[in-house]
């Protein structure tokens, strides 16, 4: 059970708990909500983007999955390496390529190393099979 000293606690934070919401702070809520609303389909669409990016198998879709698990902030990884945030959220949703060089630089910048190796080269169809000589 409730002793009255606990209720009459509780008693202040009851009443601004039902205090009226100032009009003007509804509109600007309201507002803040029609605002959200139409910008969450750019939102989900850019956050497809860079899902679809990040699971490029190639190599700027490694780089972009170091850029993320690093956990710095990109302004700092754009920082240090002399980009714009922008650029490098572009780059991100891969809507934007980088030259080699700022590649490195990403990739130093996060302490990533990415290993290159050579495939066997694909032969076509016709170069395997062999002469008909009958």
């Amino acid at each position: 059970m409730n002793s009255p000293a606990s209720v009459n606690m509780l008693k202040p934070m009851l009443e601004t708990a039902t205090k009226p919401i100032p009009e003007e702070l509804l509109k600007q809520l309201r507002g803040d909500r029609d605002k959200i609303a139409g910008e969450l389909p750019e939102l989900l669409e850019r956050g497809q983007r860079l899902m679809e990016a990040a699971a490029e198998n190639s190599l700027s879709g490694h780089l972009r999955r170091a850029l993320h698990r690093s956990g710095q902030p990109l302004k700092e990884i754009a920082a240090a390496v002399g980009l714009d945030v922008f650029v490098l959220c572009d780059f991100l949703e891969g809507t934007r390529t980088l030259r080699s060089d700022v590649l490195d630089r990403l990739a130093q910048a996060v302490g990533a190393t990415i290993l290159v190796e050579p495939t066997q080269p694909q032969r076509s169809e016709a170069a395997t099979k062999q002469p008909d000589l009958a």
